[in-house]
């Protein structure tokens, strides 16, 4: 099925939530929002072909399904406290 067709449906739309300096912090947040069933993808240059892990270079963003960002935004409050 292609991107495409999925979004014609009113399907996943991503946006953005946090933007975390922490690579490790990051991929525990995701692991928590993944564990309430939601949808994540992870973006950072830590995870292309040349990773990179010093300074804001080291930026993880977390993006989630926009329908969820309400939900999602609670999970980070918690996850940082």
């Amino acid at each position: 099925m292609k991107k495409r067709d999925r979004d014609d449906r009113g399907a996943d739309q991503l946006e953005p939530l946090v933007r975390i300096g922490d690579p490790t912090e990051a991929n525990l947040l995701a692991a928590q929002l993944r564990a309430e069933g939601i949808s994540v993808h992870v973006h950072g240059e830590l995870f292309g072909p040349y990773p990179v892990g010093v300074g804001g270079l080291a930026e993880v963003e977390i993006w989630v399904d926009a329908s969820r960002m309400a939900e999602a935004r609670a999970i980070v409050a918690d996850f940082r406290t």
